[in-house]
């Protein structure tokens, strides 16, 4: 199938059987579809559309749903789209995707394409990139390329990447100026996740990437120019903390924390990215991932453990969570480490939870209403 193109979607609704909860399968069980990666905007600020993922005819391109009847809009075409990396700018005007090397601007009125930043040589990118608030900059992580641990889908080459301690850098885009430079480089260290706060681009989220018991420590901060390096969160190797994201407003960023002793619980925490201070916010179950509605009003979060197979809807003023409906997912692989994790999303306005799950064999996404 080529770019422009239209298929159609046949909506499938149904009442979760734990929690009685509407829901809607929005794909098919036939090939393997997802959304983006959870705290990439996906859904146009009219709630109409998705932005989705799609095997088909051998290849994962780009999607456009119409939430309302199904049809849905071939963005991409060719090889090497990352399937995960992609966000709407805040206008919804644009597309940003990750293809092979390259990062890429899709005009979504003309599906014309351009390449707004290529990894050079000797480099390659890790296609996670996080876009700033107004939508003027751009972070990515690259690998050089002599310490790449090459994947096979699966979770196989995770622990031997960080023990490769590879030389990684965090490269920030001026995308209207057309320019880049190094904000920051470890040279034996795996770096991930990096995130523009909100509403202040000079100041970045990352990672240090690996297993929670052998990393150092996996929150960091750093300014744009290098600059104001620093820890956010120090931790043992008793200690795990995961799938950190920043408030809308860019207030705080939030993550959760487990010990290695407590079987099923961690707890949601946030914290001050000046003073770095933490607040340890509320108790929950174990989470995968998780985040916040636009007004920081709601969260959503992915149960992991099998008798926690929900998602868990947190009520932020209460500080009380409720299972909204079951996920269900086996977590496994279909050439992709993350095909069928939850991923759970608000839509812009908050009345519906976008998620992913393979509860019926292969990867589709469901959407349930609040």
């Amino acid at each position: 199938m080529a770019k422009g193109s239209t298929i159609r979607n046949e909506f499938h609704s149904f009442a979760d059987a734990y929690t009685g909860r509407s829901m809607t399968r929005l794909t098919a069980p036939e090939q393997v579809n997802h959304h983006p990666y959870f705290y990439y905007k996906m859904i146009t600020n009219d709630n109409r559309y998705l932005i989705y993922a799609s095997e088909r005819e051998g290849s994962r391109q780009l999607y456009r749903m119409n939430l309302n009847d199904g049809t849905a809009l071939q963005l991409t075409e060719g090889p090497d789209i990352h399937d995960f990396s992609c966000s709407l700018t805040s206008d919804d005007n644009y597309l940003i995707y990750c293809r092979d090397q390259r990062i890429m601007r899709l005009n979504m009125t003309t599906l014309m394409e351009d390449v707004l930043y290529t990894t050079p040589a000797g480099w390659k990118s890790n296609a996670n990139p996080g876009l700033s608030s107004d939508d003027k900059y751009l972070v990515l992580v690259e690998i050089n390329e002599k310490d790449v641990v090459p994947g096979k889908g699966d979770w196989s080459n995770f622990e031997p990447q960080w023990a490769a301690k590879p030389h990684c850098r965090i490269i920030y885009l001026d995308i209207e100026q057309r320019t880049s430079h190094i904000a920051f480089e470890e040279l034996d260290c795996w770096l991930g996740h990096p995130q523009i706060r909100p509403n202040d681009p000079s100041t970045l989220l990352f990672c240090h990437e690996g297993p929670g018991h052998l990393i150092d420590a996996r929150l960091w901060l750093v300014q744009k120019d290098g600059t104001r390096l620093r820890c956010a969160k120090e931790q043992t190797h008793d200690e795990l903390i995961t799938h950190e994201y920043w408030l809308a407003d860019g207030s705080r960023f939030a993550y959760v924390y487990r010990h290695k002793d407590d079987l099923y619980h961690e707890s949601i925490r946030f914290m001050d990215s000046e003073t770095l201070v933490e607040e340890v916010w509320m108790n929950c179950s174990k989470y995968c991932h998780f985040i916040s509605n636009a007004n920081h009003t709601m969260i959503v979060g992915d149960g992991q453990l099998p008798e926690q197979h929900f998602i868990y809807l947190v009520d932020v003023e209460q500080r009380q969570e409720k299972r909204l409906c079951s996920h269900g997912t086996s977590w496994k692989s279909y050439g992709n480490t993350q095909d069928a994790h939850p991923h759970p999303a608000f839509s812009p306005d908050g009345t519906f939870i976008i998620f992913t799950s393979d509860m019926e064999g292969v990867p589709c996404i469901y959407k349930v209403d609040l």
